[in-house]
């Protein structure tokens, strides 16, 4: 959820309670949601006034909120129950961080296979096509192929590939 205090703008990152441990039910949304969302800010944040530099934009992370933006809310009560939630999440380093340093990753297309291999996966990485992400030469090396001779293939024969070089 965006808040407007007028000289800056925060995007509010909610949660998902645990219902599940074992699944991973408590995840941030998913990186296309939030991509889209982190757009809306900044194209909010340029159109709001054009006569003055745009107001710099903060992401913050439910139950983890900053002073500057709990002050905006006179009655707010700090919940520590989502902020354990919330730190569980490996992608959650900071209380507080540019919506344009977090946007800027969400649209990496490019990383090292060595990235790919490991786990988590890099924020917003599809983990059904992991070998979209890859340098050419990094496909060649994992796959045993050009893109053009695995694109040919069929599905199913992709998936084993994958599943032999680690990328599935």
């Amino acid at each position: 959820f965006p808040v407007d205090n007028h000289h800056e703008v925060y995007l509010w990152q909610g949660w998902w309670p645990i219902e599940n441990k074992i699944t991973g039910s408590a995840r941030i949304c998913p990186a296309s949601d939030r991509k889209s969302t982190m757009e809306t800010v900044l194209q909010y944040c340029k159109g709001k006034n054009l006569k003055k530099s745009p107001p710099k934009s903060y992401l913050i992370y439910a139950g983890l909120e900053p002073l500057t933006f709990t002050n905006i809310f006179p009655n707010w009560e700090h919940r520590e129950d989502i902020a354990e939630i919330t730190e569980m999440d490996t992608e959650v380093s900071n209380q507080i961080t540019l919506v344009e340093d977090v946007l800027a990753k969400l649209c990496k297309t490019i990383y090292p296979l060595a990235d790919l291999l490991a786990r988590p996966l890099p924020e917003g990485v599809d983990p059904l096509k992991l070998e979209i992400y890859l340098t050419d030469e990094d496909f060649e090396f994992a796959l045993d192929m050009t893109r053009k001779e695995y694109n040919a293939l069929p599905s199913w024969k992709q998936v084993n590939l994958k599943k032999t070089g680690g990328l599935f």
